[in-house]
């Protein structure tokens, strides 16, 4: 009886030193999948904070475009279908957001959506710089349409002036040869 409880106990020491390396393995496992999971959540949290830096960009364009409203009407129309994107980059990082919560079989679907998300901003900033041209642009159009504009107004109040000042000939001339005669 003796050999026997030194075989059981024998065996039991190994089945629990494979339990310990078993439970070692997995706790490893588990901790590289979090520290993976964190990077990840972090990742798509600068993408939202870049999304969200854009849309704020946007709407500053907007409020310039007010000004110049009827130069900017292509501009606004290249504005709202960015702001379309935008709003869908949103609804994706969100989605990625609360799918973070999942194990490792859904992490790569939710890396597929993050790239999704960062070429959508990407796509977002490089637009927002082409209105910022574009803006400029139709600003300097306007300042030049406004000089031309007070330009042609002084040669208009010249030429009220020269009427003005003809008319009050012809009345002199008229008032010299006296009054047209009836026939």
């Amino acid at each position: 009886m003796p050999r026997r409880v030194s075989t059981i106990a024998a065996w039991a020491s190994i089945v629990g030193a494979v339990l310990l390396i078993v439970i070692a393995l997995v706790s490893y496992r588990v901790v590289l999948v979090q520290r993976h999971l964190q990077a990840v959540q972090t990742e798509l949290a600068d993408t939202k904070e870049r999304g969200v830096q854009s849309e704020r960009q946007v709407a500053d364009l907007k409020k310039q475009g007010e000004t110049l409203q009827s130069e900017l009407d292509k501009a606004n129309d290249q504005n709202n279908d960015l702001q379309t994107k935008l709003d869908q980059a949103t609804a994706k990082a969100e989605s990625a957001q609360s799918q973070l919560g999942e194990m490792q079989s859904q992490l790569e679907a939710t890396q597929g959506e993050l790239e999704s998300a960062k070429q959508a901003a990407d796509q977002a900033k490089a637009q927002v710089a082409e209105l910022e041209q574009k803006a400029a642009s139709l600003n300097s159009e306007l300042q030049k349409s406004d000089g031309q504009r007070i330009e042609l107004q002084e040669k208009l109040d010249k030429a009220g002036s020269e009427i003005e000042r003809l008319k009050s000939e012809l009345d002199q001339v008229q008032r010299a040869e006296g009054p047209p005669e009836r026939q």
